[in-house]
């Protein structure tokens, strides 16, 4: 019986440690930066005169920060919970409509019929869904990273963030936004009150 223990304890080291070979091989290698790439993203205006209205639009306008992080480190991260939080969907739930559509008109209007029917409830509640689906994610895993979270006014925010509902923005533009989220994240404290996760 000791034998039997004995060897799964081995199986089980040798393949935790494949596993573990495995994910560190499949990482991305973080970018490097020369401090000339650094210095010529412009660090946004983060300070703003705090108004009730403000407040409470800090569920969606909001920057992360984390004291000693390298900008290196702070686009790596950025970049990885970005791409984590941008890979949802959302497909409206139409089949009751295109089934009685079906009954009713016939196969063929009932499908045409039931595809216009979910995209338009995809444009009207779709869009807004996966934008605050997205923030959530993202500020999961900011969150689980270690980094701070402050509330920004609107017109602030939208400087160097985007939000996505109905297409990706340009990656030269989501870039460019990345870039300036990576140097606030790595730059000085910010003088906000840090807001819950």
């Amino acid at each position: 019986m000791r034998d039997v223990v004995f060897a799964g304890a081995l199986i089980w080291a040798a393949t935790s440690g494949m596993a573990h070979a495995q994910a560190i091989k499949n990482e991305q290698p973080m970018k490097h930066f020369t401090d000339a790439e650094v210095a010529a993203v412009a660090m946004p205006r983060l300070s703003f005169t705090s108004t009730p209205e403000v407040v409470k639009d800090y569920e969606k306008y909001f920057y992360f920060h984390r004291p000693d992080t390298s900008f290196d480190l702070a686009f790596a991260d950025i970049t990885e919970c970005d791409a984590l939080s941008s890979g949802i969907s959302y497909y409206a739930d139409s089949s009751a409509a295109v089934n009685g559509a079906m009954a009713q008109y016939g196969v063929a209007a009932g499908a045409i019929g039931g595809a216009i029917g979910s995209a338009f409830a995809d444009l009207i509640a779709g869009s807004a869904e996966r934008r605050k689906i997205r923030r959530t994610n993202w500020r999961n895993c900011m969150g689980f990273k270690g980094y701070s979270r402050y509330g920004l006014a609107k017109d602030q925010w939208e400087g160097f963030n985007f939000e996505e509902g109905n297409g990706r923005k340009p990656e030269a533009e989501r870039n460019r936004d990345l870039m300036v989220q990576a140097r606030v994240a790595s730059g000085p404290k910010p003088e906000q009150e840090v807001l819950e996760p």
